[in-house]
């Protein structure tokens, strides 16, 4: 018995349309909005009581976040749904923005119960619709339907049929939506199970992982276009993707989901046979395929994939073109290296596998790939821990392209997972030779590209092969630089770039100041090609010489107000400075060191970036004696090894190797030679030699104009004459800097005047507040170790007057927020003050092992934190306290670091079970 049929009315009941809402998301609107969602709440229920009443409807329920409503006619209750959501659009919604409602409309018997309600298999039924239904849309059941057939006059609205669906706790029904001309029309497929519908999407054979994201942009971008292409270099995922997100869209296509499969055609054939041959339609003699294949889809809800469209871009296009117009309810979904470039096209990039994104178990989804490919090929793998880094490695190397992680893993079965890491280094010959069902192009990353390259005119094949030199991302003024070395029309080149980021070869990121980028793979391949010509080198060092000059821009944009932005910028074209330095290094110093002294301000502010050790590098080479910056790369070196590494002899030695280069007559340092000297007597305690040498660098930095080194140097003198006792020799040198402060705003030095006004304040509150504004100026300067220090200023200041246990609270989290790279002194500076503090509590044996770590540093224990030693032995006893300072004398810094934090951690936990 059909459910029509089983609408028998008793005598206490009758037939009734039931029309339920619900808003999509409430719950968050509420968490986010929680004062501004009742007014929102009170405007959604007069919209809705509103239009109910005015279409003769008895709200009759209220569901906290929805309505249910009753209708004697149901053309009623579809107008009601129609109007409210016309004015849920027109009126002002203020800080929520409009609620999102989304119907549900049944018609069968119900009966009163009391005086305000009512029961029937009609609530249910509207309910589950409503449930299934994205938000701003309005579904009906087939019952309706058949109601509104029966109606004598026109209904200003369609219907569209999307399936039969099977829903929880009631029968099977088949579900339409409303469309009207001026609301949406186009959803994600609603909640339930539909029926298969026609269609030959092949069944999976393994599963679909780790493109959630991208089925939901992709789900978003199907509301605003029919006509979506799904673009991306060979490998990256696309025909797989473009049939789940096919199968996602099935349920709401009565007509089915079609894969047309265009990668056997040859170049530029017609497209109209394949596509009829998808559709099962058989030729028929004297009629086009495409006139059958116009004929079999005008009117049809169907969806068609055109697969592999790069090497047919014109016929497809065309052939789309028609689809579009002439079949206004086909949806159409296109994979392609290359855009269609139609109108009315929607372009959805793939990625590659997001390396971000973790699941539960923090694994991403190309770890999650390799494992589950890996044991398809070997049943018995089992990843050990250790296994775990080198599996992200390998999805690295291939640049998490999917394609590439299935050949990869597949090796599993011949190869060990050493060996299958060691093999990626060269990715391109891969071997995909356990998937006898790919095509040719998809058995090695090689073939793929070698598609895409000779799809390419020789002017795009020359402009990839010349922007295989580059690194990660890049500016279009470095790619063009690089190409004008043989290429003297800039305008061929940026046609070459636009041609490759057509065909998926290259890409270009949005933001304000767009970068382009090409994968690693590409890069390899199109590097291959490049050698073929004879051409590496000469671009390699071409590409030295555009990112040297694009390190001269930006050292001296961080030596003024925009040096934030520079800092950010050098980070963001590091993956080419250092591809440009390595080569350089080995190839040419000069071309080397023209790379590294620009950056000299940004590796002194900036300590811990991979830049900072290049200056060592290049003076370990033979002949960089006789470099003539050999005095400021010296000075780099030694700035290096001290701050970053803490090793005082290296320093000293490469200072005294600069002093006797610029005695040489080589280029001066400018004074950051003695600077770097004044910043190691400092750290030693030798403050009068600090002093003098720091006077040097003033001296020297004059003469050179260096207002860096000239202000960085008064405002340490002015510091170090505050805490001798100096007070009016270091509040002149605090006025002195602050009138060139004010000349030249440069986020940086601002830091450091204010470093040293708070250093000569009498008054704890003052200096507080300076030190805050000192590190208000590091922040904007990108400079976060520097804000850091300052904040273990403050933390010096605030523990001095705090009980001992606060105290050491108070230094923990500072050694906690200190950076893990280029914060060595400061990580020892920090430590000898919480030797102080665990004195203060007897806490014997974690001082003693912190003295031990000390001993190691280039840091000196002053006359209270040796007390504090004194007094810890004593109570300890020599053997007990010797045995931790061996222990703590191993520790490096990061370890010394752990070890006290650890501790703490401890002692907190302890003070709260004895405060219990």
């Amino acid at each position: 018995m059909t459910r029509t049929q089983s609408l028998e009315i008793p005598s206490e009941s009758r037939e009734r349309t039931i029309l339920t809402t619900d808003i999509v998301g409430s719950t968050g609107l509420l968490r986010r909005f929680p004062n501004d969602m009742m007014g929102a709440m009170d405007l959604h229920d007069q919209i809705l009581h509103t239009s109910i009443r005015r279409h003769s409807g008895d709200p009759f329920r209220s569901t906290g976040d929805g309505v249910l409503a009753a209708f004697d006619r149901p053309v009623d209750a579809v107008m009601a749904a129609i109007e409210a959501q016309r004015e849920m659009r027109r009126v002002a919604w203020g800080p929520t923005g409009r609620l999102q409602v989304r119907f549900g409309i049944d018609t069968g018997p119900t009966r009163a119960r009391g005086a305000n309600d009512y029961f029937g298999p009609a609530l249910p039924t509207a309910t589950r619709l409503q449930s299934a239904a994205n938000a701003d849309q309005i579904l009906l059941s087939d019952v309706t339907v058949q109601r509104l057939a029966s109606e004598p006059v026109q209904s200003p609205f369609q219907l569209a049929d999307l399936g039969e669906h099977h829903f929880k706790g009631i029968e099977p029904i088949r579900v339409h939506q409303v469309c009207a001309s001026d609301l949406p029309s186009t959803f994600p497929p609603i909640g339930g199970k539909r029926e298969s519908a026609g269609g030959n999407l092949p069944a999976n054979l393994s599963s679909f992982l780790g493109r959630e994201r991208e089925l939901e942009e992709l789900a978003e971008l199907a509301l605003k276009s029919r006509l979506i292409t799904l673009v991306g270099p060979g490998g990256i995922g696309k025909t797989r993707l473009a049939m789940e997100f096919a199968r996602s869209l099935e349920p709401s296509f009565s007509g089915g989901a079609w894969l047309v499969d265009l990668s056997a055609l040859e170049r530029d054939r017609e497209v109209w046979p394949a596509i009829a041959e998808a559709l099962l339609i058989p030729p028929s003699p004297g009629v086009h395929p495409r006139v059958q294949v116009l004929e079999r889809l005008h009117g049809a809800r169907a969806i068609l994939v055109m697969d592999n469209c790069e090497h047919v871009l014109d016929p497809i296009a065309d052939a789309v073109t028609e689809l579009g117009s002439a079949c206004g309810e086909v949806f159409l979904i296109n994979t392609s290296r290359g855009t269609l470039g139609v109108e009315g096209e929607a372009i959805y990039e793939v990625p590659s596998l997001d390396s971000r994104s973790r699941d539960r178990l923090g694994q991403s989804a190309a770890f999650r790939l390799f494992i589950e490919r890996g044991r398809l090929a070997e049943h018995r793998f089992q990843p050990s821990l250790e296994d775990l880094a080198a599996i992200e490695r390998i999805c690295a190397s291939v640049d998490f392209i999917p394609l590439a992680i299935e050949i990869a893993a597949a090796q599993l079965r011949q190869h060990s997972l050493e060996s299958i890491e060691s093999g990626v280094t060269k990715p391109l010959d891969l071997y995909a030779g356990s998937f006898r069902g790919r095509p040719g192009r998809h058995r090695t990353l090689r073939n793929t590209l070698e598609w895409s390259y000779d799809l390419l005119d020789f002017n795009s094949r020359r402009v990839l092969q010349r922007l295989s030199a580059l690194s990660g991302s890049f500016h279009e003024e470095q790619a063009l630089a690089i190409c004008a070395g043989d290429m003297p029309s800039e305008s061929d080149a940026l046609r070459g770039i636009d041609k490759l980021i057509e065909t998926s070869l290259l890409c270009r990121s949005t933001g304000n100041q767009p970068r382009l980028r090409m994968l690693q793979t590409v890069q390899a391949f199109g590097r291959e090609q490049l050698d073929r010509a004879g051409l590496l080198q000469t671009v390699e060092t071409r590409h030295g010489e555009v990112y040297a000059s694009r390190a001269r821009q930006l050292g001296e944009q961080i030596a003024g107000i925009n040096e934030g932005k520079a800092a950010n910028a050098i980070y963001d074209d590091m993956p080419n400075l250092r591809a440009a330095f390595d080569r350089a290094i080995t190839r040419d110093l000069k071309l080397a060191a023209d790379l590294a002294v620009p950056l000299f301000l940004f590796n002194y502010w900036h300590r811990g970036a991979e830049t900072g050790n290049w200056y060592e590098q290049i003076m370990a080479r033979p002949g960089a004696d006789k470099l003539d910056q050999a005095p400021l790369l010296l000075a780099g070196a030694a700035g290096h090894a001290f701050h970053h590494g803490g090793d005082q002899a290296s320093a000293t030695a490469f200072v005294e190797r600069g002093l006797r280069a610029e005695a040489l007559g080589m280029q001066s340092s400018q004074g950051w030679l003695s600077h770097v000297l004044g910043q190691m007597a400092q750290w030693s305690g030798d403050l009068k030699g600090c002093i003098e040498h720091l006077a040097a660098a003033v001296e020297q930095a004059r003469s050179a104009k260096n207002i860096p080194c000239e202000v960085m140097s008064l405002c340490m003198i002015a510091s170090i004459k505050a805490r001798t006792g100096d007070l009016q020799g270091a509040g002149e040198l605090a006025r002195e800097v602050t009138e060139v402060g004010q000349a030249i705003l440069q986020p940086t030095l601002m830091g450091y005047i204010h470093f040293a006004r708070g250093g000569v304040a009498q008054d704890p509150n003052v200096a507080i507040d300076e030190y805050q504004t000192a590190a208000v100026w590091a922040k904007m300067a990108g400079n976060h170790l520097g804000a850091q220090r300052v904040k273990q200023l403050i933390a010096d200041l605030q523990a001095a007057s705090a009980p001992p246990a606060e105290a050491l609270d108070i230094y923990v989290r500072s050694l906690i927020e200190l950076p893990s790279h280029g914060a060595t002194l400061y990580t020892w500076l920090t430590i000898r003050s919480i030797i102080l503090r665990l004195g203060d509590l007897e806490a014997d044996e974690e001082l003693a092992v912190l003295a031990g770590a000390l001993n190691a540093s280039p840091l000196k224990l002053d006359r209270s934190a040796r007390n504090a030693v004194e007094k810890a032995k004593a109570r300890l006893g020599n053997p007990a306290f010797e045995s931790a300072t061996t222990l703590g004398s191993r520790f490096d810094p990061a370890e010394a670091r752990r070890y006290i934090i650890e501790a703490w951690r401890r002692m907190v936990a302890n003070r709260a079970v004895g405060f219990g």
